[in-house]
């Protein structure tokens, strides 16, 4: 005999309690602008100003400079991310119901952010955690340098391996690195070193530099460990931005992300957020990364 909506029990309220852990965030998007780009393969062509002024005698043959360009092709990826959920949402009343989409797609547009940093930083699907083919992790063509155990000599260390071409306008820190450079102190008062770095780690500076603290930064999806424990140099030289918005779509059915099961089979609708990004290093050393000398695998 079939069931019939009578015997079935609706909720009569929905409350929705969201959970919010600790966030990772984007170092890229705190740190580096991001500019408007196109869905074509755009080349920024490169030009290293160099020019000095030549003191000439009166009558003296005036000199000339040859100047260089290179060419840096921005590269795209498409980032999405699917959440699926019980059907019976579509039993609660508006209000609710918007609460719930509304923890979703902020959930997943968080995720997308953090994506621009595993695929930039480090060349890693985040949902995954491998390495991804054709593209150049910043984590192996920056300035490496390898940290030691005196972390003020590490401070210092990044902004000297900078190429003196450019200033150091950023610096991105690792959790791990952030917590060890909180608890310096001075020896002889006890004061902090930084005291600009808070309990939660969130540094808005260090030692008068633009700061910003993710997990993103070591890469803490991966699968393999990156030993990355922090970077500084000219963000300005990362060029990103959307090549198309961020967008949410609704599946009622089907198999949208290839497992084996169907959404009407199991009662369910799934919401996916998408993006398309472009972005160019247009100098890696102008950038330098510190990495600890540690192995391992990396933990989640």
């Amino acid at each position: 005999m079939a069931m019939t909506t009578g015997k079935v029990k609706l909720p009569d309220e929905v409350v929705t309690a969201v959970i919010n852990k600790a966030k990772d965030t984007s170092v890229i998007a705190a740190l580096s602008p991001s500019t408007p780009q196109v869905f074509t393969d755009r080349d920024y062509l490169v030009f290293n100003g160099r020019s000095e002024a030549d003191v000439t005698a009166e009558g003296q043959t005036k000199s000339s400079y040859e100047q260089d360009t290179t060419t840096v092709t921005a590269k795209r990826f498409k980032v999405q991310t699917t959440t699926r959920v019980t059907s019976e949402l579509q039993w609660a009343d508006e209000d609710n119901r918007f609460q719930i989409i509304s923890a979703i797609q902020e959930d997943q547009a968080a995720a997308i952010g953090r994506a621009l940093d595993y695929v930039v930083l480090h060349a890693i699907n985040p949902k995954s955690g491998e390495a991804l083919a054709g593209y150049d992790a910043l984590s192996g063509t920056a300035v490496q340098v390898t940290a030691g155990d005196d972390d003020i000599a590490n401070v210092d260390a990044l902004a000297s391996a900078v190429n003196d071409l450019y200033d150091v306008n950023g610096v991105a820190l690792s959790k791990t690195w952030a917590a060890r450079l909180r608890k310096l102190r001075v020896p002889a008062t006890g004061m902090r070193y930084f005291p600009e770095i808070p309990l939660n780690l969130q540094a808005g500076t260090l030692d008068g530099v633009k700061a910003a603290t993710s997990g993103t930064v070591n890469g803490r999806l991966a699968k393999t460990a990156t030993n990355v424990l922090a970077f500084m140099g000219d963000f300005s030289l990362i060029k990103w931005g959307m090549v198309r918005d961020v967008t949410s779509t609704i599946i009622p059915y089907g198999d949208p992300d290839q497992t084996g099961v169907d959404l009407s089979a199991v009662n369910q609708v799934a919401y996916r957020t998408e993006a398309v990004f472009a972005y160019a290093v247009l100098d890696p050393k102008g950038i330098a990364v510190l990495k600890s000398a540690a192995t391992g695998t990396a933990g989640k």
